[in-house]
């Protein structure tokens, strides 16, 4: 899970509209996967903007992009996304239950999965995450 730095993620206005692929809400470089995580390329290029977080830390909303690459994602919370543009497989390393995802899916992650991505063409996913515990050392 990558971990703050000197970055900031201050969620924008609380009426964000924007047409996907095409126009996307500012983005801001995110912090680098642990090595330990990374299992080809370099998801190190993702970037997104947290379109909201409630006052507790728990829910959240914002737009995710990351380059071709290959890691691991241990999920601090449940997910629901949309994607914009890309493809990627994602696979739950306990099931090995395998989707591959494309602009225009719709897909559900729950906590505590630990997911292994596969992004063949840069991956955009609009996301709602609810945490159990919200780090505060943490970026998005």
């Amino acid at each position: 899970m990558a971990k703050a730095q000197s970055i900031q993620a201050e969620p924008e206005a609380t009426l964000t509209v924007f047409s996907g692929e095409s126009d996307p809400p500012s983005f801001a470089q995110w912090p680098a996967f642990p090595e330990e995580d990374v299992i080809s390329g370099d998801p190190d290029g993702h970037r997104g903007s947290v379109l909201y977080r409630d006052p507790s830390g728990r829910f959240s909303v914002g737009v995710w992009e990351c380059p071709p690459s290959k890691f691991v994602e241990p999920y601090p919370g449940t997910e629901f996304g949309h994607v914009i543009a890309g493809r990627a497989t994602l696979t739950n390393e306990d099931t090995g239950e395998s989707v591959t995802l494309e602009a225009g899916d719709h897909f559900f992650v729950a906590f505590g999965s630990r997911i292994a991505w596969d992004v063949h063409e840069t991956f955009r996913k609009v996301y709602t995450m609810y945490e159990e515990e919200w780090d505060p050392e943490r970026f998005y």
